[in-house]
């Protein structure tokens, strides 16, 4: 199978992640059927994308002629049948049930083509969770969004145990395609990547919250006027290189990288991290063009200034 033989595709689950999945497609020129138990349902569902679109045209992303085109591309059905006659890729949004979730891609396996491949969008649970009587194992693959999905770009991409590096392969090049920014993720692990980053933070924000070291309205203000207002162009391995401290002396680089609780990790894992360290190089950074990297850095921090804080003054 080829990226060029996905031509339709279906979303099973039109709620808060569904519908925004479907826009996913729709707008970049793919048919997409999406279903949902009741008729109720689809039709809040159509309002939500009809309003979605809207706000995607009135902020200058799109024309009104897009806009058109990207719902008209959107149908909507009860008949689950309907959606596997129609879809060379299936995209689940259901409830984060293991056994929901088994029940339908079971029921899919048997309704669809040989052909479809069937990707589940979960947060925390993992394909081994639910999906190990599909018989199609090398064609079930995970594509995990992240609210608002028709915003927000990352969808990380992993395999189950059965997974082939063709469909893994294709799925990445598809979100592409779709203008998101796949995130491959090489490991089965509840919550994967992202979810897990952002509990860490959310478990102890509300930790210091409760143990009083500072009010809710003071860590949100301070989230998103530090780090936060970093992150869109640094994660941790980024601001590791433009923060220098790859140029640390190694008891201080050390002692930085330990210091704070968290979970607890492997010795093997530990031993990886340490010897990285002693290395005393950036991830990223060209060494002989750190002051570069600092500018471009800077450049950016100022224009993000400038337009979330200065521009409030006026």
């Amino acid at each position: 199978m080829k990226l060029e033989d996905i031509k339709k595709v279906g979303v099973v689950g039109g709620g808060t992640m569904g519908f925004g999945i479907a826009i996913n497609f729709a707008l970049w020129g793919y048919p997409a059927i999406m279903s949902d138990v009741s008729n109720e349902i689809l039709e809040q569902s159509k309002k939500r994308t009809k309003a979605a679109i809207t706000l995607f045209v009135e902020e200058g992303l799109i024309t009104r002629q897009q806009a058109d085109d990207t719902i008209r591309r959107i149908t909507t059905t009860t008949d689950l049948a309907k959606v596997a006659a129609n879809s060379d890729f299936i995209t689940e949004a259901i409830v984060e049930r293991s056994e929901d979730k088994r029940e339908l891609l079971n029921k899919l396996d048997e309704l669809c083509p040989p052909h479809t491949i069937f990707a589940s969008n979960p947060s925390f649970l993992v394909l081994s969770d639910f999906g190990s009587d599909v018989k199609r194992q090398d064609k079930i693959v995970l594509t995990h969004y992240f609210a608002p999905p028709h915003i927000v770009p990352g969808v990380e991409v992993a395999k189950g145990p059965g997974t082939s590096d063709e469909i893994f392969n294709i799925t990445y090049d598809l979100m592409k395609k779709i203008r998101k920014v796949p995130i491959r993720v090489l490991k089965e692990l509840p919550g994967y990547l992202i979810d897990r980053i952002q509990s860490a933070m959310g478990r102890d924000a509300s930790r210091l919250w409760a143990e009083g070291v500072a009010t809710a309205e003071d860590i949100e203000l301070r989230i998103k006027s530090t780090f936060g207002f970093r992150m869109p162009h640094e994660g941790p391995m980024m601001h590791y290189d433009l923060a220098g401290i790859w140029k640390w002396p190694l008891d201080v680089r050390t002692r930085q990288r330990a210091s704070g609780k968290g979970p607890e990790i492997s010795a093997e894992a530990a031993e990886k991290i340490k010897q990285r360290m002693i290395q005393g190089k950036p991830w990223f950074v060209d060494p002989e063009k750190f002051d570069e990297a600092i500018e471009k850095r800077d450049r950016e921090y100022l224009r993000r200034l400038k337009e979330l804080y200065w521009s409030k003054e006026k």
